[in-house]
């Protein structure tokens, strides 16, 4: 495996826009169908430069790979025996090496094959799972977490089993002790003072380890699950029934608001009906009794479509306007001495004429 730095012809300092430009160029430079005559190798390049670009993209995975790059880029597990990984003691041979898994050169495929997505990370997981709970066996905690680990699962998983593989390893916390690491060998010291001070040493040894693997575990689920195809697919379903659910929404206000302009236009229309009805009225019992400049007004107000109040002679610009004149103390007193007129006029219309004496 190549560093990513390397395979993109990149500084470590490269900023965003760099990575951007350097990946539209190495994947220009290598896509198959630019090279016909190599395309084999195309291939393999072609996915490696996707695979860097991946990676440094990401802020998050990009701060994981500098911190961690010559523990991924270390070919065998000889390699880093033979260096410094390690300083604090030798991990046992049954330990799993995780740094290469962070690479997509691991696999071929988002399949089932032998070589493919889905077969490889299960793999890698179903061996945490199983040292997992052989180390709280040894610990005498069998009983905590004795349901077992959710396995990784095939291209076709069920949505409810891939997110409680997800939920588990991205919380994931070790059963393991480390005692690997302990640097000192605290029943060699020559006095308690000694001891206490080794340790202590080998304490913070293992406790670093643990914080280590952790973390690294929790890296690990988190860089599949970025790839996952199953979790994309779940994530492009959610999208596609959030749109639907907006259009829906969007619709019912549509129709909502179709409905309610449509109430509004036929108050409307009814409204001016009656008022043409209740004016026309009015003028005919009046007669010659009734004011002719006012019911000229009104006439003309409603022909205008406008609101008139008969017993104040005022024109108004809305329903709202005419309705509060309507509750004020001086319309009502304007009413109240208009009846006065009006049944006034009536009586002497009922009463005969008084006979003439002599």
């Amino acid at each position: 495996m190549r560093c990513h730095y390397e395979v993109l012809e990149l500084e470590h300092s490269a900023d965003e826009a760099a990575i951007k430009k350097a990946y539209r160029r190495s994947a220009l430079l290598w896509h198959p169908d630019k090279n016909p005559d190599r395309k084999e190798e195309a291939e393999s390049r072609f996915i490696e430069v996707q695979a860097a670009y991946d990676v440094l993209s990401d802020k998050h995975e990009r701060a994981w790979y500098d911190s961690h790059r010559d523990a991924i880029l270390r070919r065998s597990r000889a390699e880093a025996d033979a260096g410094d990984a390690f300083p604090g003691g030798r991990p046992p041979p049954d330990e799993p090496d995780l740094y290469p898994f962070f690479s997509a050169s691991c696999f071929s495929g988002y399949n089932d094959g032998s070589k493919g997505f889905y077969t490889v990370y299960a793999g890698i997981f179903a061996t945490l799972a199983e040292q997992e709970a052989a180390a709280r066996a040894r610990s005498g905690r069998a009983g905590e977490g004795a349901a077992p680990a959710p396995g990784f699962g095939a291209a076709g998983a069920a949505w409810d089993d891939v997110l409680a593989f997800y939920a588990h390893w991205q919380g994931f916390s070790t059963a393991k002790g480390f005692a690997w690491a302990d640097q000192y060998n605290p029943g060699a010291a020559p006095n308690r003072k000694v001891r206490r001070l080794m340790e202590a040493d080998n304490a913070q040894r293992r406790s670093a380890r643990r914080r280590e693997f952790n973390q690294t575990v929790r890296e690990l689920a988190a860089f599949a699950r970025k790839r996952d195809k199953r979790v994309a697919a779940w994530q492009a379903a959610q999208a596609q029934l959030r749109l639907d659910r907006q259009a829906a929404e969007q619709q019912r206000r549509d129709a909502e608001r179709q409905e309610r302009a449509a109430r509004a236009a036929s108050y409307q229309e009814a409204a001016w009906v009656d008022r043409g009805e209740d004016t026309g009225g009015s003028s005919a019992s009046e007669g010659s009794t009734s004011d002719s400049g006012a019911d000229e007004a009104a006439e003309a107000a409603a022909a205008a479509g406008e609101l008139y109040c008969l017993a104040c002679d005022k024109l108004f610009r809305s329903a709202n306007a005419l309705a509060n004149h309507q509750r004020s103390k001086k319309h009502a007193e304007h009413v109240a001495a208009l009846r006065e007129v009006m049944e006034a006029e009536d009586q002497e219309e009922e009463e005969p004429p008084a006979r003439l004496k002599g």
